[in-house]
């Protein structure tokens, strides 16, 4: 039987626009008190998965990431369930504000999004210890 991952299993970056915008929200919005910020896989088309970020209450399987950022004061923590989180083991989190364009928001690239197109799931080596038949 494999192992489950841990949060040491994921390599996750965040960048310093990412931290500063999620603290940011956090410092500011008092709607999200109590709720940490998630990343998570929101859906799968032919060309690969998408991803949802936000904030969230903590679910009893989700892996806690902490980062701490002394340079500018931050110490992010981030949910990822165990699904998203078999699929995302490496990635950078980034946070784009293009006012010229008008697009702002979080950004999710994995570094393994060339393995999850098409009907990668049909690959029985791809899938999850818990989904495989």
């Amino acid at each position: 039987m494999e192992k489950a991952l841990s949060p040491s299993d994921i390599q996750l970056l965040i960048t310093d626009s990412a931290v500063r915008q999620i603290q940011l929200m956090q410092d500011n919005d008092y709607t999200l008190e109590g709720l940490l910020f998630r990343i998570k896989i929101g859906g799968k088309g032919c060309g690969g998965f998408t991803y949802d970020t936000g904030f969230s209450e903590k679910h009893a399987d989700d892996l806690i990431i902490i980062k701490k950022y002394p340079m500018i004061g931050a110490e992010i923590t981030i949910l990822i369930d165990p699904f998203t989180a078999f699929y995302t083991q490496k990635a950078t989190l980034d946070y784009l504000l293009d006012t010229s364009s008008h697009e702002e928001g979080f950004i999710l690239n994995n570094a393994a999004d060339g393995e999850h197109q098409g009907k990668f799931y049909k690959d029985q080596s791809k899938l999850p210890p818990w989904a495989k038949r």
